[in-house]
């Protein structure tokens, strides 16, 4: 489903609050160092536990993946308005047309 561009633009916005805020940041670190270690420091014989780990550092990872391609999505939607602007702006002046 294709969602409207200013949708798009909006989400991207938001997607990169997200991602540039240091607090963010910080627990997902925080979050991904301690699962790492857990999976790194667990016997080789958990295999159930170590799966488990491993899924949970997968997910947290395609987490952080989805919200980043929701900023460049934001961002094409961005640069695809502003040529769009563009666009219209030069068939205007081409016209004959101010925008006085």
């Amino acid at each position: 489903m294709n969602k409207p561009i200013e949708q798009r633009v909006y989400e991207g916005n938001r997607a990169k609050e997200v991602l540039e805020n240091e607090v963010f940041q910080a627990v997902f670190s925080d979050i991904e160092q301690e699962v790492t270690k857990s999976w790194m420091d667990s016997p080789a014989r958990d295999q159930e536990g170590r799966e488990k780990l491993w899924q949970y550092l997968t997910l947290l990872r395609k987490v952080k993946a989805q919200i980043t391609t929701t900023l460049e999505t934001g961002k094409l939607a961005q640069l695809e308005l502003q040529h769009k602007q563009s666009l219209y702006d030069r068939a205007k002046a081409g016209l004959g047309f101010t925008s006085e």
